[in-house]
C-alpha cells in the first residue's frame, strides 16, 4: 500500500473520520476500504469462484435493463450507503450495485449516492460483516429496497427486501437450485444458470 506517511498512524480497525477514511481509501494503490461504523476495513482479494460470480450477477442484471432509468455498477464503484444518527457516512464497495438515479449515472460520477440494490457474494472470509454490521448499514439506507446475498460455493441466493407496508421492516427470502430470484423492485427474475455461469459445483472447491 501507498499511504502518505503524514497519516501512517492511520490503520484500518480502528475509528477515524470521514475525512482520514478517504485520504486512506484514495492513497491505497493496491486496494480498497469499505468504511462502516467508523472504521475502515480491507477488502480482501476474492477467488476466481467469487470475481466470476460477481461479474454473473452484473451482466444478468443488466441484461434486463437495455431500455429504462436503472444502471448497474461494478465494485469499482463507491456507494454511499447513508448516514449515522451520530451524522458519521458508511462507504462500501459491493460486488454490484443498482441505481435508477439519474444524477448517479453521470459519466463523470464517481460516488453512488441512491441505491436501489446491492449484492455481497458471500466468502468465508467476510462472510460475519456482511451479515452483520454491513448489512446492517445496508437496512438503514433509506433507499435501497433489496439485497442480495450470493452464496459462493453452492446455488443458493438470499434476498432481504424491504416490505412495501412497513418501510422499517425487512422480508428474508432464500432461493435454492432451480428456483429464479425475484428482484420485485426492478421487476425482473434471474435464473440460477445466468448467476452461476461456468462454475461446476462437482469440482473440488478451494476457499479463500
Amino acid at each position: 500500500m501507498a499511504i502518505n506517511p503524514l497519516h501512517a498512524p492511520l490503520q484500518p480497525g480502528g475509528p477515524m473520520s470521514v475525512e482520514e477514511y478517504l485520504q486512506l481509501d484514495r492513497s491505497t494503490l493496491d486496494g480498497r476500504y469499505d468504511y462502516v461504523g467508523g472504521v475502515a476495513r480491507l477488502m480482501s482479494g476474492g477467488s476466481v469462484a467469487h470475481n466470476r460470480i460477481s461479474r454473473n450477477v452484473a451482466n444478468a442484471i443488466e441484461d434486463h435493463f437495455l431500455t429504462g432509468p436503472c444502471t448497474v455498477f461494478g465494485s469499482d464503484v463507491q456507494v454511499l450507503i447513508g448516514v449515522k444518527a451520530s451524522g458519521r457516512q458508511h462507504y462500501v464497495y459491493p460486488d454490484a450495485t443498482v441505481s435508477c438515479d439519474v444524477a448517479d449515472r453521470r459519466l463523470d460520477n464517481n460516488l453512488i449516492r441512491l441505491p436501489r440494490i446491492v449484492v455481497e457474494v458471500l466468502s468465508p472470509g467476510t462472510e460475519v460483516f456482511d451479515r452483520g454490521k454491513k448489512l446492517a448499514a445496508y437496512k438503514a439506507c433509506d433507499s435501497i429496497q433489496e439485497i442480495m446475498l450470493v452464496h459462493q460455493f453452492a446455488p443458493i441466493v438470499e434476498v432481504y427486501r424491504r416490505s412495501e407496508k412497513d418501510q422499517a421492516s425487512w422480508q428474508h427470502v432464500v432461493y435454492g437450485p432451480e428456483q429464479a430470484v425475484e428482484l420485485r423492485s426492478v421487476d425482473i427474475c434471474l435464473s440460477m444458470d445466468e448467476l452461476y455461469r461456468g462454475l461446476n459445483f462437482d469440482e473440488p472447491q478451494l476457499e479463500e
